[in-house]
């Protein structure tokens, strides 16, 4: 029984580290998603082995101050009056409900919309909202894209080289401002990690004041919104996780 737990502590204390990898290998990324679950299996595991209890109890420890600072980080932020309101949307290709979900969108009635997986069918259900919406940008990339819908005045927009991002600039009551609409692939053994990289030059021309929003497939802590969110100079907005 000891030896077993031994290893299983062994195992997840290994892929715990790996999850700060990210940087070395596009696997950290993958091993990140699991963070939490690796700390609680550890912590678990190592109480049912034989190593002194010095060393069990502070690994327990450890991961229960872990766990509660994450979950302080996690909190909600307080609301407060925001300069620009933005909604985001997977669109998962062929959105069905879409009374329901265009209902929505007006009661939370924001400045801007970011969209992802917009198809052919998104794009007509999409209609009723084009008056109040009057500015868009959509980058398709068959059978699907990127789209950015706005009430402000489009300054510029363009999309990347390949699928990943549509970048409008709008002229927002607080200045003018870039929006993102980003949506990246699952990681590793996926091509996340390569499309960030195919797309990160592509943000050349973005300077100034910046909102990001997508589907990124990543977790708030990966080293892919890392990249991204150095590149762009801009900070992560809301709890962690939901």
């Amino acid at each position: 029984m000891r030896f077993v737990a031994a290893l299983i502590a062994g195992a997840s204390a290994a892929a715990l580290l790996a999850g700060w990898l990210g940087a070395l290998h596009p696997a950290g990324d993958s091993f990140a998603v699991f963070r939490r679950e690796f700390v609680i299996l550890l912590a678990l595991a190592v109480l049912w082995t034989g190593w002194p209890g010095l060393l069990r109890w502070g690994v327990v420890g450890g991961a229960i101050v872990w766990l509660g600072a994450f979950v302080w980080s996690s909190r909600p932020d307080a609301q407060g009056q925001a300069d620009l309101v933005v909604y985001q949307q997977n669109m998962l290709f062929s959105r069905d409900r879409t009374a329901a979900w265009l209902d929505a969108v007006r009661a939370a009635d924001p400045d801007v919309l970011t969209l992802q997986e917009v198809g052919a069918d998104n794009l007509r259900a999409l209609a009723p909202l084009r008056g109040d919406y009057p500015y868009s940008l959509y980058c398709p990339l068959d059978p699907m894209g990127e789209m950015v819908l706005s009430r402000h005045r489009m300054i510029q927009g363009f999309c990347s080289g390949r699928d990943g991002f549509a970048a409008m600039q709008i002229d927002s009551p607080a200045g003018p401002v870039w929006v993102l609409s980003v949506h990246l692939n699952w990681p590793w053994p996926h091509r996340q990690a390569m499309q960030v990289g195919q797309i990160i030059p592509d943000m050349a021309p973005i300077e100034g004041k910046v909102v990001v929003a997508g589907d990124f497939n990543a977790v708030a802590w990966s080293h892919t919104l890392s990249r991204t969110s150095r590149r762009l100079a801009v900070q992560r907005l809301g709890p962690l996780m939901h």
